[in-house]
């Protein structure tokens, strides 16, 4: 699986990525601003998240885009690869 996000190019053929996701607005007022999840790639492109918020919660996802599409808020959160993996 290879997925662009950003400026990123991660490969998680054989290896879990982990990454934060990071909030420079936080625009519905619950999660707060800086550092407000960390998650994991699968090899399959599956991603699992965890929420640092005042009530922690798991969430699992069919993709990395997915999570952009559903938290991003149009560029106000972004997610900051950990592991990123040349071609």
């Amino acid at each position: 699986m290879t997925t662009k996000h950003s400026r990123y190019l991660v490969r998680s053929d054989t290896a879990l990525v982990r990454f934060h996701l990071n909030r420079h607005e936080d625009v519905t007022g619950i999660s707060g601003e800086g550092t407000v999840a960390g998650g994991v790639i699968f090899p399959d492109g599956t991603v699992a998240m965890r929420w640092n918020t005042g009530t922690k919660s798991t969430a699992i996802y069919d993709s990395i885009d997915d999570v952009v599409a559903i938290h991003g808020h149009n560029g106000s959160t972004i997610v900051d690869l950990i592991d990123v993996h040349d071609e």
